[in-house]
């Protein structure tokens, strides 16, 4: 009896699924970057995970990317009804999946081959709920990578209410990098 023939996979990754990474061009801009790994990761019409309908809906607008001094992201956020608790406030699961998702994209800005450029998996996170925000307040999100190494990375957020700037929600989200070893030339 011949053995069944087994295919090529990326570890860690659905059979029939390609991952997919961050633009690492050097030509690009830190928003074009963030903006074509949202497309290709979260709001391609390919993929209907979690909290892939915050980006392909815009409900999630980026406001601002950068790599200086470490990788930086600013989106904005208007709370709908959709992710309130029964108390009419942001649900605290929401709050969690927009820092997991937010701050990842922070790394967006500082990959390159074989450095975050996968944008790695969770390993920590470590959500603070300070004030409600309630259905209708605008919110932003602002992430900062603290640290990149090799292979961990500790990213920060904080949401804030834009009419007020009141700190909302802080978060530490640790990440293990999944990155491929890079062949040297």
């Amino acid at each position: 009896m011949a053995q069944a023939e087994k295919k090529p996979s990326i570890p860690g990754v659905a059979e029939g699924k390609q991952l997919v990474g961050v633009p690492t061009d050097e030509s690009l801009s830190s928003v074009e970057r963030v903006k074509a790994f949202l497309v290709g990761a979260m709001a391609g019409p390919e993929y209907r995970g979690w909290g892939s309908d915050f980006f392909r809906s815009e409900l999630v607008r980026l406001i601002s990317a950068s790599s200086k001094p470490n990788g930086r992201v600013v989106f904005e956020f208007t709370v709908d009804a959709s992710q309130c608790n029964r108390l009419g406030n942001l649900h605290g699961g929401c709050t969690a999946t927009l820092f997991d998702v937010c701050t990842t994209v922070a790394l967006a800005p500082i990959a390159k081959p074989g450095f975050w450029a996968y944008a790695g998996v969770t390993r920590t996170l470590q959500v603070t709920y300070l004030r409600p925000m309630a259905q209708g307040d605008v919110v932003l999100i602002e992430c900062e990578v603290v640290h990149a190494g090799k292979r961990l990375c500790t990213i920060k957020g904080t949401m804030k209410r834009k009419s007020d700037g009141a700190i909302t929600a802080t978060c530490e989200h640790g990440k293990v990098s999944i990155d491929p070893e890079v062949a040297k030339i």
